[in-house]
């Protein structure tokens, strides 16, 4: 190809490319705005808010069931420490 033809062809792509990202851009904006204006993401929201409290209350039951086991390692350190009476058989 000669360079003339180069230097024509260049620009041309190169807007063709921008023109169609633009494109692509707005079409994507349009599709998210019809779905939100239409209430489409109310769905999601509520099944969030459902998740969001599923794991809170887990974490509530895990933190009872923490200070539970970490009361029965305190107990068990302190029994330790305290040591064996000698047995009266040996």
């Amino acid at each position: 190809m000669s360079p003339d033809v180069v230097e024509l062809i260049a620009p041309v792509l190169a807007l063709t490319g921008v023109g169609a990202m633009v494109l692509i851009g707005m079409k994507m904006r349009y599709t998210h705005l019809q779905r939100t204006r239409h209430g489409g993401g109310g769905e999601d929201v509520a099944r969030l808010t459902e998740n969001v409290e599923t794991l809170r209350e887990e974490v509530r039951m895990l933190r009872g069931e923490y200070l539970e086991l970490h009361e029965r390692v305190d107990f068990a350190e302190r029994v330790l420490t305290r040591g064996n009476p000698p047995d009266a058989k040996s």
